[in-house]
């Protein structure tokens, strides 16, 4: 893991996730945070079909959780090119499921109707 991308939310030194139970600096109590932001993958933009698209989520879903993001956000497009979404509503259907197999929350992205988020910061 790049140390750069977590730091301590109390005085900003950089951290390795789940290295510390408290910041070696500030003893700032780190049990339980997610220390990295949302992890944001696109399965729909390089041409992806429905295997491809549906290999890439569950992938971002593990690397999420593996790594201590805050959350995963995936963009699988609306059909604006199209007039219809093939991999949307196959998206949102396994998101769904991938959320309450990992205890994640389920939300649609209120900027974007081609994405949505599954959110670990509890």
């Amino acid at each position: 893991m790049d140390q750069s991308d977590a730091h301590c939310p109390s005085c900003g030194i950089p951290i390795e996730q789940g290295a510390y139970d408290y910041c070696p600096k500030c003893d700032f109590s780190l049990r339980g945070l997610r220390l990295k932001g949302l992890l944001e993958v696109d399965v729909v933009h390089s041409g992806e079909d429905w295997d491809r698209a549906r290999r890439k989520i569950e992938q971002a879903v593990d690397d999420a959780i593996y790594e201590g993001h805050s959350g995963v956000k995936i963009i699988h497009g609306y059909g604006s090119t199209s007039g219809r979404s093939v991999i949307g509503p196959r998206t949102v259907s396994l998101m769904r499921s991938l959320a309450e197999r990992t205890d994640g929350r389920f939300a649609t992205d209120r900027n974007n109707p081609g994405a949505h988020l599954i959110w670990y910061n509890r």
